[in-house]
């Protein structure tokens, strides 16, 4: 009995930092969709150091929306940042929902030209 405490905890706390990654993420899509830009800001700038350990497919969605956020705010520069990523990081088709491409491809489009990726 001893051996399945460690076991349990290990599984408790996966879950926890689980719901952590997605009810944060989720709060702060939730904040945006209702226009609440300023909360949804505070909300994935506090996420970002947990972001940087996410799988490729939910960075790309933190790049995404906090990508947009910016744009609502009026900060271009921040916004082309994040969207330049969200866009290298869900190359991968799975990576984004289609909705959610459609949101990237939209918001650098109304970026451009000053979204345009860097010449090498």
């Amino acid at each position: 009995m001893l051996r399945a405490a460690p076991t349990f905890a290990a599984c408790a706390l996966s879950l926890v930092l689980v719901a952590a990654c997605g009810g944060g993420l989720s709060s702060a899509k939730s904040s945006f969709k209702k226009g609440d830009y300023a909360d949804a800001k505070t909300t994935l700038v506090a996420m970002e150091a947990d972001a940087k350990g996410w799988p490729a497919a939910r960075r790309a969605e933190y790049a995404l929306y906090r990508g947009l956020t910016h744009h609502a705010l009026g900060d271009r520069a921040s916004a082309i940042t994040w969207l330049r990523e969200a866009k290298t990081l869900g190359r991968d088709p799975a990576a984004l929902s289609a909705d959610d491409r459609t949101r990237l491809d939209l918001a650098l489009e109304s970026l451009a030209p000053d979204a345009a990726p860097p010449s090498p």
